[in-house]
């Protein structure tokens, strides 16, 4: 192998300028690029969000996550300050998140801190990008044979820059997920790699150097298992390749197995802590990979081997024609490379393919061949961000290209032109990488910018509701309705989940918040009778806000939250029986009819409360045997999410039996835990009551 060259002035020059691209187009609008902050970005926010405030983990902010209950069954999960995965939205690793909780304490909780992690990782896949690209085919790296040194050394700078302007790349970068960060960490350990089998000469210092780059190789190699799942596939690539290279190369062998296996062995003890966790709670190692691999329109029946030969297909599709239709992740349709790059990719893949034998260009195949298995391999492909971790390959491919236009266009015009046309053939490629970015600019920052459906996508409509909420007085009461699958966007911007309590709405319980508090409650336009439940209950309430997306109704601090109703005269009964010191009952109301009873109870919780109880209205006659009945939780907000001092009312139509003797009766109520049956405290009478 020939000497490392390091970078020279000029290339030094060129790669300043591509990586202040780079930022410009990742940090250009990058807190209103995409509008809103979707769940997945919010959710992983909150985490980082409780890294900061000093929660313990395992946290749920949701209550869809049932999975949770499943994980947990065998072996609880630990509960920790410093997790080393997180549970949560069918758990992600960790490295993003804690990163992400730097940024938020430098930037505070906005969707730029979230965004910032992913586009400084975005500007940083650049720069390795091209160290990559010049450990394995820069000049003195014994790149292509056919390639003059001049133009081999313009290789690293040709995938500079498209990874600098690639569409997704830009996309992703303004995109608060993890799949951006792990580029880096990937193209480090091919950098390091590469850079190991480069070196040359003897002596202990450059033994010692040696051994140093392929521990390096392994660090980063186990530090991509703690980024995204794609980096459980990357030691793949050097299990296939090192093989290949020994059988091709028993000098290499003699050389550098040692440094392979010090390689090995330092990304194994990287990944060691995050191995272990996995070994103990192995459902997490495969859960959110069987979910993905089992989802999209892609996706064959029990079949999947067949839904893998298809998605090979469907993902050459992608690159070149028929791109991703999912908005989160493109701009539906587009192809991942646009025709300048897709035609430079096919260049540099057959000049890759005409030197096959050559264990750099073997290389660089299993490296796209590995990095496309996320996308390949799950049930919706093309998937766009599943194959972030073949950017770096792709980009390469194309820089390949390029070289080789140079080198043919500059071949073949000096034979046809006069020497007075010799400049020509030097301006028409950057004409073309000028025309690339304009395509990259055109499709990100105005065609994609102004589709319609982006601000949706992307739950712009939760941002403005947890805005609006997050600037509500910090005593204020907080409520929801109706409740939804995905609450993280809203939290976020309230940046304290705790506050704010969703409730079904319309199912006639009304959380009636805490005496003397403002409260607020916050209803999608279509929760209507929600609405007029709140404005009976509270007539002294009023409308504050109504926007396209939601009502804010606002009770001012003095209105009573006890069993207020002007449209009844019915007396109410005010009690302050405990059941078991957790759940008071303050006051009660009956309306009687020919064929039921109608039980209207406000509870006030004293405690908090673990589990969810069910309620209870029971009517015995004088022999004390049960003859009317009716169980069930109270409608809608369940007694875990009751806060302590909240008052909570709630109403229960017991039908009466038909031919029901007439004489004395007992109304009784009271909360036991389902399915075990456990009562909560003793049974509260409520009234005897004779009927006819």
């Amino acid at each position: 192998m020939s000497p490392r060259r390091p970078i020279t002035p000029s290339s030094r020059s060129l790669l300043l300028l591509i990586l202040l691209l780079a930022a410009l187009l990742r940090f250009w609008r990058l807190d209103t690029l995409p509008p809103g902050l979707y769940h997945d970005e919010a959710y992983n926010g909150l985490d980082a969000l409780s890294l900061v405030q000093g929660k313990d983990f395992p946290q749920f902010y949701e209550g869809w996550e049932l999975y949770a209950q499943d994980a947990q069954a065998e072996r609880p999960l630990p509960t920790t300050r410093w997790p080393i995965f997180f549970a949560g939205n069918y758990g992600r690793e960790p490295l993003h998140i804690y990163l992400m909780a730097l940024s938020i304490k430098l930037f505070g909780a906005t969707p730029f801190a979230i965004r910032f992690v992913p586009a400084l990782a975005g500007v940083l896949s650049v720069l390795t990008t091209y160290l990559a690209a010049q450990a394995i085919f820069g000049a003195g790296a014994g790149g292509q044979p056919s390639t003059s040194a001049k133009r081999q050394s313009l290789i690293p700078i040709y995938a500079a820059f498209f990874m600098a302007i690639l569409f997704s790349a830009v996309h992703f970068s303004h995109f608060g997920l993890r799949m951006t960060l792990f580029a880096p960490a990937e193209t480090l350990a091919v950098y390091f790699f590469w850079r190991g089998v480069n070196e040359t000469g003897e002596g202990e210092y450059r033994g010692k150097r040696v051994a140093l780059t392929f521990l390096s190789a392994g660090f980063f190699l186990g530090l991509g298992m703690y980024i995204y799942a794609a980096g459980r596939l990357l030691p793949l690539l050097f299990v296939l390749f090192v093989p290949l290279w020994f059988a091709q190369d028993r000098a290499a062998l003699r050389r550098h197995w040692r440094h392979v296996a010090l390689m090995a062995g330092m990304s194994l003890v990287t990944a060691l802590p995050l191995l272990i966790y996995f070994a103990r709670y192995p459902y997490f190692f495969v859960f959110r990979m069987s979910y993905v691999a089992n989802r999209g329109l892609g996706t064959v029946e029990g079949r999947p081997f067949l839904t893998w030969f298809n998605n090979v297909g469907r993902v050459i599709r992608g690159l070149f024609w028929q791109g991703e239709t999912h908005l989160r992740h493109n701009l539906p349709g587009r192809p991942y490379l646009d025709p300048i790059q897709a035609v430079l990719f096919a260049l540099g893949v057959g000049m890759n393919g005409r030197w096959w034998r050559n264990p750099r260009n073997q290389f660089l195949l299993l490296w796209l061949i590995v990095m496309l298995l996320p996308t390949i391999l799950s049930g919706d492909a093309p998937h766009f961000g599943r194959m972030s971790g073949a950017a770096p390959t792709l980009t390469i491919f194309i820089a390949l290209g390029a070289a080789q236009l140079t080198a043919w266009i500059t071949t073949h015009t000096r034979h046809y032109l006069p020497s007075s046309f010799f400049p020509l053939p030097s301006s028409l490629l950057p004409l073309l990488l000028l025309l690339s970015l304009l395509f990259t600019l055109r499709d990100y920052f105005f065609r994609y910018a102004d589709h319609p459906q982006l601000a949706a996508d992307f739950y712009l409509p939760d941002w403005e509701l947890g805005q609006y909420v997050a600037a509500q007085p910090a005593d204020a009461t907080l409520y929801f309705t109706p409740t939804q699958e995905e609450m993280a966007t809203i939290y976020f911007a309230l940046a304290d989940p705790e506050r704010l309590r969703s409730y079904s709405g319309g199912q006639g319980l009304i959380p009636a918040g805490e005496t003397g508090k403002t409260a607020v409650y916050l209803l999608r336009p279509n929760a209507q009778t929600a609405l007029t439940d709140l404005q009976t209950f509270f007539p002294t309430g009023y409308i504050a806000a109504a926007r396209e997306n939601f009502i804010a109704f606002h009770v001012p601090a003095n209105a009573p939250r006890l069993l207020v109703d002007v449209t009844t005269a019915v007396s109410i009964t005010e009690t302050a029986v405990s059941f078991a010191e957790t759940i008071t009952l303050r006051g009660w109301r009956l309306h009687q009819s020919a064929d039921a009873l109608t039980i209207t109870l406000a509870w006030q919780a004293q405690a908090p409360i673990a589990q969810n109880f069910t309620a209870y209205v029971h009517l015995l006659n004088d022999a004390g045997e049960l003859v009317a009945q009716l169980d069930r939780p109270p409608a809608g907000y369940p007694t875990a999410d009751w806060r302590v001092g909240e008052i909570v009312q709630d109403s229960y139509r017991v039908p009466l039996p038909p031919n029901l003797p007439p004489g004395q009766y007992t109304l009784r109520t009271g909360f036991y835990s389902w399915p075990e049956l456990v009562g909560l405290g003793e049974t509260a009478v409520l009234t005897n009551l004779s009927l006819p």
